[in-house]
């Protein structure tokens, strides 16, 4: 039987409710965060359909953020769709609104929604684009390397917004949107390389749940178990060789990894 998810609330959301209701416009933040409710259970839902859990549901200022558990586990079409469903949900729903309803609020829901969507398309972490980028370019180049990369420019992103939040507060007072934002995706990334470096580790030690592609690697005799995990992806199975004095040796994916966790990332493959 799946647990219910545990709930979290972060720091920041509390005061950003007093400033809604010290506005006079409780109903508005509530409206918003309801659409931005079903924009995450979009993932929630496809995410059990395929076989995942929802361990935890993270409360912060711009809504809900749902960690999924068991991800890395299903196929890399099925992920594509879990983190392209919550983005859906917002399309569908202001379209709807835009069709089927009249007046400037339900209108500015619309916007809201079609908003919601676009901003969580963007490649940023921990943001929807963001997830879609790193296992698209994690098939290529390796989950550990892309996310490095991904990580560091996502995070500029967020400094990026907290200036320009800084701007909107001086020529808007009491609008603090982009700067909670930019706030957010700061402190979300970083901790998010060491969350999807569990997540990579648990995912290439465990028994495969669906047939992958196998590909053999030819490594130099010199080269760190942590470069070869940081290349290795969730939806290929690798196996590598080595060649010194004519024999060749061979390691598993799996050897590698055990290696990993007992000699250190900067451990030989071979030695």
């Amino acid at each position: 039987m799946k647990k219910f998810p545990k709930m979290k609330i972060h720091p920041l959301l509390l005061p950003l409710c007093l400033l809604y209701i010290l506005q006079g416009q409780c109903f508005l933040f509530l409206a918003m965060f309801f659409f931005v409710t079903l924009h995450e259970l979009g993932h929630c839902v496809t995410a059990l359909l395929f076989g995942a859990n929802v361990k935890q549901i993270w409360f912060t200022p711009i809504g809900e953020r749902a960690v999924i558990k068991g991800l890395e586990n299903i196929s890399f079409f099925k992920r594509q769709i879990v983190f392209c469903a919550g983005s859906a949900v917002s399309l569908l729903l202001g379209l709807l609104l835009i069709l089927f309803s009249k007046g400037e609020t339900m209108t500015f829901f619309a916007s809201f929604n079609l908003l919601l969507c676009g901003f969580n398309l963007m490649p940023f972490l921990p943001l929807d684009g963001g997830n879609i980028l790193l296992h698209w370019a994690g098939r290529k180049y390796g989950i550990l390397n892309a996310a490095g990369i991904l990580v560091k420019v996502s995070r500029g992103f967020g400094y990026f917004l907290m200036l320009a939040g800084l701007l909107q507060v001086i020529f808007y007072p009491f609008n603090i949107s982009l700067l909670l934002i930019g706030c957010y995706i700061v402190y979300s990334n970083k901790k998010e390389y060491l969350h999807i470096t569990y997540q990579t580790y648990r995912a290439l030690l465990a028994e495969q749940r669906h047939m992958k592609l196998v590909q053999q690697v030819y490594t130099k005799r010199d080269v760190t178990l942590g470069e070869l995990v940081a290349a290795m992806s969730f939806d290929t199975y690798f196996w590598y060789c080595s060649m010194t004095e004519g024999k060749v040796e061979w390691k598993s994916q799996r050897e590698v990894m055990e290696l990993l966790l007992k000699k250190g990332a900067g451990g030989n493959v071979w030695g």
